[in-house]
């Protein structure tokens, strides 16, 4: 059965002879098979994870036999991630390469072989699903096992601009955009019944462009601004370098009338107006505001956050001498910190080494 499986899953023109040794994991999702137990276990975590998420956010069962077939093998001429269907049963096989590649391909190779079994279950072509639920869905796994990307994928989208719905539904758009846009989705459709319909719905291949069309006159402009309210309600558990670097210039900037209508202090002539209402009321929810935000700030920024609310908490009452001294302290480290992010950012645009 097994020396069956493997050569079924060979998915080139050429009949290869089948391996020596077949490992294979039994998951609601698929039954995965390869010669390396690591990597069937690591794909199988993958098939675990969706499963766990379809049946928890969507409360939908494992779908019916016969049970896909997901076959983790470097097979010539094949893409990373490919699928057929042979014998009534979706066969898929994934290449999991190296690095970075490997937990989107296994994610992927999950999600194809269930939007797969339920396209079969409902008549349907095994390929009917439009791209970017096949997207999201790999997305979710990886949201699932990696809860990190969560805030990685909202924080990207805070600085990135917008793709199109068309790009998006084309799978054209990056992987960012298609979590986004199922996110943004499932917080309009509301109630998870309607969520779950809607995602059989597209494992159909009923275009998501009918369900825009009843949620909204223009889905480009539902599009744009759930994306945007969907980010706003999510604040980061960390920040990027350069939300702290924001972040830093928004709570340190000074903007008073001290008689002469509005103009920006510099922190080394505040001390000269602390004793006015509008700076102590400023001054006093600033530095709540410090001690609750400096726990996510980036590391890079930390020592500069540090000095600031050193400041901040001795700008009332501090000497000028003293107040001088931990302004300049702070001016220092944030221009070491500047530096610091200058040197990151540039290190992060080297490429890595592409994935086999």
């Amino acid at each position: 059965m097994l020396k069956l499986l493997a050569a079924c899953a060979w998915l080139a023109a050429a009949e290869p002879a089948p391996p020596a040794h077949v490992y294979s994991s039994d998951t609601p999702i698929a039954l995965v098979a390869g010669e390396k137990l690591a990597e069937v276990s690591y794909v199988a975590a993958h098939c675990t994870a969706l499963q766990r998420h379809l049946e928890f956010a969507f409360s939908l069962p494992p779908v019916p036999p016969p049970m896909p077939r997901l076959e983790v093998a470097d097979v010539p001429g094949l893409a990373p991630v490919a699928m057929r269907v042979a014998g009534g049963t979706v066969l898929v096989v994934v290449r999991l390469g190296e690095g970075k590649a490997a937990p989107s391909r296994a994610a992927e190779a999950a999600a194809q072989a269930w939007l797969s079994r339920v396209a079969l279950a409902g008549g349907k072509p095994a390929s009917a699903a439009e791209p970017w639920t096949r997207q999201a869905l790999t997305c979710e796994i990886i949201a699932q096992l990696r809860p990190a990307m969560n805030d990685f994928w909202y924080s990207e989208g805070r600085q990135a601009i917008p793709s199109t719905l068309a790009d998006i539904v084309a799978g054209k758009a990056p992987e960012r955009e298609a979590f986004l846009f199922w996110r943004a989705l499932r917080q309009s459709l509301g109630a998870p019944a309607d969520q779950s319909r809607a995602l059989i719905a597209s494992a159909h291949g009923e275009p998501v462009s009918k369900l825009l069309a009843s949620l909204a006159k223009s889905p480009d402009e539902w599009w744009l601004v759930h994306r945007a309210e969907l980010l706003l309600s999510r604040a980061p558990v960390s920040l990027g370098l350069r939300e702290s670097a924001e972040s830093l210039d928004d709570i340190s900037r000074f903007v008073f009338d001290v008689g002469h209508g509005d103009e920006v202090l510099n922190g080394a002539d505040l001390p000269k107006h602390r004793d006015l209402a509008a700076v102590k009321a400023s001054l006093r929810s600033r530095l709540v505001a410090l001690r609750r935000e400096i726990l996510r700030q980036n590391p890079v920024y930390h020592n500069a956050w540090r000095t600031f609310g050193a400041w901040l908490e001795r700008v009332q009452e501090g000497k000028p001498e003293e107040l001088a001294a931990l302004w300049g302290e702070y001016q220092k480290e944030r221009r070491q910190a500047d530096e610091l992010r200058r040197e990151v950012e540039a290190a992060l645009v080297t490429a890595g080494p592409a994935a086999k």
